[in-house]
Order: structure tokens, then C-alpha cells, then sequence
């Protein structure tokens, strides 16, 4: 295949800009990374020569660069929307060389996908190869195939510079194809980073592949050991290898022929491990007597165990024998232990129960009898379809492993019974695991006067008045949920618990006390500053989706001296239940990773406020509001969860039907949130209620209140607010307080009387007889609007005579 670099000239060049793709946009600017040179550029939303909220993260984009006069840096410039990829106008003749595959979806990348067509056309006396995909077919319902003549455009990927064909019209159909070659069956046996070996069903042999020859349109993580395929055999370098890989339903490969007698026989020599000198795949043996009484000896090799679980030397076992339909060749498969083999070899059994998994794949044991941690691998458990839990009662025998220390761990696992187990381990006493649901303080925690702790980098806040109540575990025993009590004088190593640490602790039957309670993992939960009020507040739990329980917590709660705390900061506490509430204790102030949580799309809504994020009563709030999204056409549409972090200005308050604008962000668990809410419209309007000095309220509802405070320092152009004035106002949580408070207060109305005296002016101004009514055009005010009017004192002046100012 010849390096397509000569067909460029099938291609105009429109511009010699730079190229280059958006990698990152913030809210006035971003950054764009040229495609064809190390450089990535600062831009100004200024420079976008098109809708820069139709811009998103990926798009292609031509631009100039310049220097920053004031930074003396290279920035992009001029930047306008520009075509991935170039097409050129000139049909080009050729043949199909490899017909492409539709492509399955099986989780491969789509953004990237390269079609596995090729079709090949001559040009100055050299041969270029083009891919091509099932897309780029004009009449994607005709069938095509090796051989047929086609006519195609050839167009470049601006940002690779690959070349690809499109716009495909086939001109004659080629002669049929008759495949001779022959297909060869088999499974994969062994499978690497890129490569791996299939066992062949034809030849008593394996042969090397690569990834690539299954194809593009093949999901990598489903080719994987015991995958049976179909492949067309290459030789490369004198070496046969597989090409043209497809999967194969399971059970279409057969190797063997299975006699389903069972047989009884005697392992002598153990499976031996893989080394490069030796490659023997049958290298187990056993003993069984044959239907002509006489002793004999069969192999077997990995495939033939029942499970992955460890063969001894003189194990008892049951198995059926397989015939090879390649070589001829009989071996013992099925092979699976008998429990009569421990009773016949006298082997030492321990029990114990499991302590920790690891990954769903390995684990920890305790045993019960000698009080030692031993680890296990599932591979050892002799049972099929289990599911081990901790907690679960095991036998197991112990054996050293040379590839670690010769540490100890178990093999020939089993699951035991409630009863066996019981019988096991009467009058022992053993450690179990459990996790704290209620802490040895219920219902009395003081923060009045405290002490702290350090265990390690744990600081633990410890009330003085404490009484000694007993704390709750809670633990799995006999497959159970059970709960047992603790005093506070049994706690080892640490001075408090908190509910969800987790415990090591020592049970005795019969004891409803557990004792020797030794703290295994801190439970240290994070979480967002919701509310603030008069000295405590209400914290967002973090990683909890659905219905969050809000957790209170007081200002005394922190660890450290003049902790400055804001709405919207991150903690991280440890949790108790007092009176059946969430209460946080020894909060810490902890740097943010809202941003490692949520992934924010790009794309900017316009949407109301359907719930706020509000105060309810002073021991009740809602710490999640909700948004719902206004379509282009003004209907309403998807409604979203938002807390108190998705609001830009975190002092700003939110009310039902305050119209925003929000971005959408995706967490982990693929939930969706409202981000970067922005209040269109922050002006209020209302109604002063009362004034008492130098402060007020104004008629408004908000939150648990239908008044909001105001002070005299707040209202614009000095003017002197009475009741009854309408005013437009900014609605925010004060810095110090957290209270909602109004400022920035205008008047937007002119003053006038009560009601009450507007009344009582129409029955005394009114003259019956002469029919006259005193109308007030002007309030005693100057033309200024702020001093009082009618100041001077009014004299009776002479006819003639002047009176000095």
C-alpha cells in the first residue's frame, strides 16, 4: 500500500488559517488546540465569528494567532466554524477491494471509528487503498463485493490527515467471487494485552492472533479466554497465524467425545505450572481401575477440573473420560473432589469466617480457633454459582505459597451450614465485624464543653456530660442481621465511635454485651454546607442519590479556632443520631471536589424555579430544589434537582417561578443536576410594612417568613421609606447573619397618604354650602423630594412695607 500524500492535489486548499479543535470553554473565554502543531491557544468569546452558544467542546475551528500586548503571549484570533474534513470535487475511479462490515454495537467507540472497507485505484503507475465504510455507499441497499467498479470522491480529515473515499457509486458489477479457502474452528485459549493463542479443533496445536484481525466493529472486552471463533490461517515470516476472526456461537466447537460414566479414581501426580521448557498441557495424572480390573493411569490438564480449587497428591476425586477427536487420544475430565478424600488423607481442616472481600475476587479469613487472618481467592471454593458474604462460615485447609514469603493462605474452601458451623465453634469465643448504627451518646451530646482526642490524624469531639448509655452494632451472624449493645467502657484504642464506623469487636455466645470494640475504618463522610442560621445549619450529604436526609450541624461542631465558613463549602464530618436526627460532629473544612463529581455539559437552558432551596422552620428544610427547563417554543420540559453548590451566587435567594438560566451536569451514577444557576431578573419588588428607626420590613414572602428585613444604609438616594411605599430591592442572605435580608432599596413610587387620612380628608374638605373641596396637588415637600416643606414661619405682611429675609 503506497502513501496516499500524492493524491493532494485532488483536494483544493482553501486557506492557509490554522486549524484547530475547541478544548475547553469557561464562561468568557476558552482554549483551542491546533490539530497539525504542538500549540493550544488562548480565545476571547469576542473573537468566535458565530454564535458562540452554538460552540461546544470538539468542534473544528479555523483562527489566527497573535501576540498578547500585555501578557506578550500567543492568542488565537478571528475565529471562525470550519469543515472536519475536505472533499474533493473530481470523481475517482476504482474497484472494491475489501467489502466494509456493518457495524455492531458492542460498545466500541463510534467518534473514532475507522470503516474496515477498502476500495483501490491506480494512479501515475502507483496503487492506493482508501477505506471505506457502509455509509459512504450512495445506495447503501445494493449489495457489493470484491471486484465491482466504482467511482468515489476522495476527501481528507483535516485534523489527522487521513484520507477516506466517499459518495461510492458502483459502475459494473465485478465477476463473483468463489472462496476456496477453508476455515478453521477453534477457542481462544489464552489472550494477552493485543494478542493471544487459539486452541485449534483441527490440529493438536495452537496458533497466534492479533486484536486487529477481528475487526473495528468488535468490542475488545469481549474477546477474552474460552470465546469460540472461526479464522483463515496466513503465513507471515514462515509463521501461520489467524486473520479474519469471527466469534462463533457457544457450543459449535467440539473437541472432544464425552463417555458419561462416572469412574472413582487417585490423583499421583498434581497439575505442574506452566514454564517456558515445559509446555505440557496434560500434565495431571490420576489411577482408576479399568472395565478390565487392571490399574491404569489417565492425564489431565487445566480445563478438566470442575473448579479452579487446588488437587493434592492422593485426592480422592470423580471424573468421566474424554476421547480427543483430533489425535485419538483419552485424558479424565469433569474431575471433581470427593469429601471422602479428607477423611482418608487425615487432612487437617481449620474453620473460620470471612472478613473482608476484596474486588469480588479474593478476600480475608478469620480463623476460629487460632485467631489468625489468612487470605483466599474465590478460584479455591469448591461449589459452583456461590455468593460469599462476610460474615460467611468456611472450612478450609491451609497451605503455604512460595511466590509470597510462603505465607499462609487457604485453599479447598467450603461452605459450611448454621448447624456445623454452631457445632464447630461452641465455646469459643471469636472476633466478628460490625458496623456502628448508634454511638454510646444518644440523646445527650453537649457542645458546651468538649475534649478532643488524636488517634493517629483522627480528632474525635468528646462531650464532658456524657452518661454511659450503651451504643448499637449492628453485624451479619448464621446469615442473619443481628445487633448487639456496647458500653463506652469497652471500646479499645480509641476514645469515641461515631454511627457507620466500622468495627472489629469479640462475641460470646449467650453475652448481649460485645466486648473489646476496636475501631477498623473511620467513617469520615463529606458533604455541602446547605443552610446557615443563628449558629447552625443543615449539611447536603454527598455520593447519596434520591431522597437526602439533611444533616444538622452547629458552629461549636468544628475542629480549629475562627472557622470561616460559607454557603456552599465543603466539610467532612463524622455522623451521630441523636433523637433519631442526623447530627454532625467534628466537622472539618476540607477543599473542594465538586468538580472530580459532575461532569457539566455545555449547553446552557433558560428554565424556572418550580421548589427552592429554603428554610422551612427553624428544625425542618428542603435542601434540594427543583428547576424546570423552558423549550425554545416557551412550553415546559424536563424538570432537574439542584442544591445550594449548582448556584453561581450562592447569597442570592431563589423563589418559586423566578425565571434562570442553568447547565445541565452528569455525576458518576449518570444522575442529572441543574449547575450554574444565574437568577435573570434579581430585582424585587414590594411593599415597606413597617419602620422601627434605623431598620424595617418589607412586605415579601420569604422562606419561613412573609417579612424581610431591611436597614436605612441600604436605600438609595437618602430618601426617608414610610409604610406603604413600594420599593424595588435585591433579595440576599446577609454575610454575617445568613438571614434574608433586602438592599440596594429604590423607591419607585409616589409618597401618599394612608388610606385612612385620604378618607378622612374627603368628609372635612368639603364645604356643603359653597360646594368647595380642598384638593392637595403637592405633599409638603421642597422640589428636592427630601426636606419637609412649609418650614418657614408664615408672618402677615403690611401693604407696601418689605420684610427682611
Amino acid at each position: 500500500m503506497s502513501n496516499p500524500n500524492s493524491i493532494e492535489d485532488s483536494i483544493p486548499n482553501k486557506s492557509q488559517r490554522e486549524l484547530g479543535i475547541i478544548e475547553k470553554l469557561c464562561s468568557t473565554y476558552g482554549f483551542v488546540y491546533c490539530c497539525h502543531r504542538d500549540g493550544r491557544y488562548f480565545f476571547h468569546f469576542s473573537e468566535y465569528k458565530n454564535d458562540i452558544q452554538q460552540a461546544k467542546i470538539g468542534d473544528v475551528v479555523e483562527f489566527e494567532t497573535t501576540i498578547d500586548k500585555r501578557k506578550q503571549k500567543p492568542v488565537a484570533v478571528n475565529i471562525t466554524p470550519a469543515s472536519p474534513e475536505i472533499v474533493g470535487e473530481n470523481r475517482v475511479e476504482g474497484a472494491i477491494a475489501v467489502v466494509a462490515r456493518q457495524p455492531l454495537n458492542n460498545g466500541f467507540d463510534h467518534l473514532n471509528y475507522m470503516p474496515d472497507g477498502k476500495v483501490t485505484y491506480v494512479k501515475k503507475g502507483e496503487t492506493y487503498f482508501l477505506p471505506y465504510g457502509i455509509s459512504d455507499l450512495q445506495d447503501s441497499s445494493k449489495v457489493v463485493q470484491v471486484g465491482d467498479q466504482v467511482t468515489f470522491n476522495v476527501s481528507q480529515d483535516r485534523r489527522t490527515n487521513q484520507f477516506f473515499a466517499r459518495n461510492i457509486v458502483v459502475t459494473q458489477k465485478g465477476p463473483p467471487v468463489v472462496s476456496t479457502a477453508k476455515r478453521f474452528r477453534g477457542v481462544i485459549s489464552t489472550m494477552k494485552d493485543s494478542f493471544g493463542f487459539i486452541e485449534r479443533e483441527d490440529a493438536l496445536k495452537e496458533i497466534f492472533f492479533h486484536i486487529t484481525e477481528f475487526g473495528n466493529n468488535i468490542a475488545p472486552n469481549t474477546i477474552q479466554p474460552g470465546v469460540e471463533v472461526e479464522f483463515d490461517i496466513q503465513n507471515r515470516l514462515n509463521k501461520d497465524l489467524a486473520s479474519n476472526i469471527t466469534i462463533l456461537p457457544k457450543g459449535t466447537v467440539q473437541f472432544d467425545e464425552i463417555d458419561t460414566a462416572l469412574h472413582i479414581g487417585r490423583i499421583t501426580q498434581p497439575l505442574q505450572m506452566k514454564t517456558k521448557k515445559s509446555s505440557d498441557m496434560l500434565s495431571g495424572r490420576l489411577l482408576y481401575d479399568a472395565p478390565d480390573k487392571k490399574m491404569s493411569e489417565l492425564p489431565f490438564g487445566e480445563r478438566d477440573r470442575c473448579g479452579l480449587y487446588t488437587l493434592l497428591e492422593n485426592d480422592i476425586v470423580q471424573f468421566v473420560i474424554a476421547r480427543d477427536k483430533r489425535d485419538g487420544m483419552t485424558r479424565a475430565t469433569q474431575i471433581s473432589l470427593l469429601d471422602q478424600s479428607f477423611l482418608k488423607t487425615k487432612e487437617h481442616r481449620e474453620v473460620g469466617t470471612v472478613l473482608q472481600l476484596v474486588d469480588n475476587k479474593s478476600g480475608y479469613i478469620k480463623c476460629i480457633t487460632s485467631d489468625q487472618v489468612v487470605p483466599f481467592r474465590f478460584s479455591e471454593v469448591m461449589k459452583d454459582d456461590f455468593q460469599i458474604i462476610e460474615g460467611d462460615p468456611l472450612e478450609f485447609s491451609l497451605a503455604l505459597n512460595p511466590h509470597n514469603g510462603d505465607i499462609p493462605h487457604a485453599i479447598r474452601i467450603k461452605l459450611l451450614t448454621k448447624d456445623n458451623f454452631r457445632s464447630m465453634i461452641n465455646d469459643h469465643e471469636f472476633r466478628v465485624i460490625g458496623v456502628v448504627e448508634r454511638d454510646a451518646q444518644d440523646n445527650h451530646t453537649s457542645s458546651d464543653n468538649k475534649s478532643q482526642q488524636a488517634n493517629g490524624n483522627d480528632s474525635i469531639t468528646i462531650p464532658s456530660s456524657r452518661q454511659h448509655e450503651p451504643g448499637v452494632i449492628r453485624y451479619f451472624w448464621d446469615d442473619k442481621e443481628a445487633t448487639i449493645q456496647f458500653p463506652t467502657t469497652n471500646i479499645s484504642g480509641t476514645a469515641a465511635l461515631f454511627c457507620g464506623d466500622k468495627v472489629e469487636f469479640t462475641l460470646i455466645l449467650g453475652n448481649k454485651f460485645a466486648t473489646d470494640v476496636t475501631l477498623l475504618e473511620r467513617n469520615r463522610l463529606r458533604g455541602w454546607i446547605a443552610i446557615i442560621r443563628e449558629g447552625k445549619g443543615f449539611i447536603e450529604e454527598a455520593n447519596v442519590s434520591g431522597n437526602i436526609e439533611p444533616i444538622l450541624f452547629t458552629i461549636n461542631s468544628f475542629t480549629g479556632d475562627n472557622v470561616q465558613i460559607e454557603l456552599g463549602d465543603e466539610l467532612e464530618f463524622s455522623l451521630r443520631k441523636i433523637s433519631n436526627r442526623l447530627v454532625a460532629e467534628n466537622i472539618l473544612k476540607v477543599s473542594s471536589t465538586l468538580s472530580t463529581l459532575y461532569s457539566i455539559l455545555p449547553s446552557t437552558h433558560r428554565g424556572r424555579v418550580v421548589s427552592p432551596v429554603r428554610l422551612i422552620t427553624i428544625d425542618e428544610c428542603e435542601i434540594l430544589g427543583r428547576i424546570q427547563k423552558i423549550t425554545d417554543d416557551g412550553t415546559p420540559g424536563e424538570c432537574y434537582t439542584y442544591s445550594i453548590t449548582g448556584v453561581k451566587n450562592k447569597r442570592v435567594i431563589l423563589l418559586p417561578n423566578d425565571a434562570v438560566t442553568f447547565s445541565v451536569a452528569v455525576g458518576r451514577d449518570y444522575s442529572k443536576r441543574a449547575v450554574n444557576i444565574v437568577l435573570e431578573n434579581e430585582t424585587r419588588k414590594g411593599k415597606i410594612d413597617t419602620v422601627k428607626g434605623q431598620f424595617g420590613f418589607i412586605d415579601f414572602p420569604c422562606e419561613e417568613n412573609k417579612k424581610i428585613f431591611f436597614h436605612n444604609s441600604e436605600v438609595e438616594g437618602g430618601f426617608e421609606l414610610r409604610t406603604g411605599d413600594e420599593v424595588e430591592f435585591y433579595a440576599q442572605y446577609n454575610v454575617k447573619t445568613y438571614k434574608p435580608c433586602a438592599s440596594k432599596l429604590r423607591r419607585i413610587n409616589n409618597l401618599q397618604r394612608p388610606d385612612r387620612l385620604i378618607t378622612k380628608l374627603k368628609t372635612i374638605n368639603f364645604d356643603a354650602n359653597t360646594r368647595q373641596k380642598l384638593i392637595i396637588v403637592r405633599q409638603p415637600r421642597n422640589a428636592d423630594e427630601k426636606s419637609k416643606g412649609f418650614t418657614n414661619a408664615r408672618v402677615e405682611r403690611t401693604p407696601g412695607v418689605l420684610i427682611k429675609s
